[in-house]
């Protein structure tokens, strides 16, 4: 029997994903090991008012979904490759393709690795980190040699599975001090912008759309799935910092690594006492599923470059991801590390998007110019 090409509509329709994996497909890829420690993150910028960033970050990603899906409902069946390939042509188009792949990779292996950091200072302090990377890379690998449609239905799985976290907030929530949200608007536009960049940091993941947004099946309900998925998060961030902020002083929270997790350590119960533990544990959900799903990303880069099968061209990038993923040797450099992929992360998902639909409309204006110049010239001519 034979199979059908892995950019054709048929392969598309058999690895399709539907409104519900959308939308859980954006807030897995978007909530990642940043959310322990970002009360201390924003609180450090824009003190007792850094909620007030998370607010304009989810705005801000909100706009850029909005460019990202203007730019793919011009192309339709095409994921975010076969878009640089028609805008810039096969040489630089494969360029910035293999960019984008790289981009992909370096993401996974700094969000795992970030994980295996918390495991080792929370739970397994004296561990190989080299060990701890291999075993979390086989779920990673598993999950991202499914295809799309096996991450949309681990998206689901994943909510459902950390889900119930949230209901551990209840308890420093009936122990917060309102006073520390006084006054609610003191704060340095400095400040907040820089609250704003880190919050931002943390809300990427909806770039990928551009790579999955073949596989939607309804490409009319996509825009608001992924809103949906997307604001989930900006709720989620917004609660959990402004229960950090209104339990612990502003002097607790600033010297607090993880004032999230550290949430935990308060709430005890009568089989468990280190609820934490069972936290970090939980959280491994969305990790795979992050990693998994940019690992996948990258390998679409081969797929659409050279027509090898999905599965082979994503185990491609296995071994960078792991030789990225371990190549931090200290904390010091581990830190260096997430920086950078910080920035790399804002600067691709909040103008990647909107630099190719430039290049988009800048294009079409010069190809209706020309049609233009040559219909002119064939009504003189005759």
């Amino acid at each position: 029997m034979k199979k059908e090409p892995v950019t054709s509509a048929k392969f598309y329709a058999l690895n399709s994903i539907d409104f519900t994996q959308t939308m859980f497909f954006v807030q897995s890829v978007q909530i990642g090991i940043a959310l322990f420690s970002l009360p201390r993150l924003v609180s450090e910028e824009a003190g007792h008012s850094g909620w007030i960033a998370i607010l304009i970050a989810g705005s801000i990603t909100q706009l850029s979904v909005l460019i990202l899906f203007v730019l793919a409902r011009r192309f339709q069946d095409q994921d975010v490759y076969g878009i640089i390939n028609r805008l810039f042509g096969r040489w630089v188009g494969n360029l910035l393709g293999f960019c984008f792949a790289l981009y992909c990779i370096l993401i996974a292996a700094d969000v795992s690795r970030s994980y295996i950091e918390v495991v080792q200072q929370w739970l397994f302090p004296v561990s190989s980190k080299a060990l701890f990377f291999l075993l979390l890379l086989m779920p990673i690998t598993y999950c991202a040699l499914g295809g799309a449609r096996v991450l949309g239905r681990f998206a689901v799985l994943t909510f459902f599975a950390t889900a119930w976290m949230v209901l551990f907030l209840i308890v420093p929530l009936q122990e917060i001090h309102t006073d520390y949200y006084q006054p609610v608007f003191e704060f340095e536009w400095s400040g907040l912008m820089r609250a704003t960049y880190k919050v931002s940091a943390s809300m990427v993941g909806f770039e990928l759309m551009l790579a999955i947004y073949p596989f939607i099946q309804n490409k009319k309900k996509a825009l608001l799935a992924t809103s949906i998925g997307i604001w989930s998060t900006t709720l989620l961030y917004l609660v959990v910092v402004l229960i950090a902020v209104g339990f612990y002083s502003q002097d607790q929270i600033k010297n607090i690594v993880s004032p999230t997790l550290t949430l935990f350590k308060i709430i005890t119960l009568p089989l468990a006492e280190r609820i934490e533990h069972f936290g970090i544990s939980t959280w491994s959900f969305l990790i795979v599923s992050t990693a998994a799903t940019y690992l996948w990303a990258a390998g679409r880069f081969v797929t659409q470059l050279k027509r090898w099968n999905p599965a082979f061209s994503t185990l491609i990038f296995v071994p960078l991801l792991f030789l990225l993923g371990v190549y931090p040797r200290d904390m010091q450099m581990l830190t260096k590390f997430e920086e950078i992929g910080a920035m790399i992360g804002c600067v691709v998902s909040l103008f990647f998007p909107l630099f190719l639909l430039l290049v988009a409309i800048l294009f079409r204006k010069r190809a209706e110019r020309r049609q233009q110049e040559e219909d002119s010239k064939g009504v003189e001519a005759s």
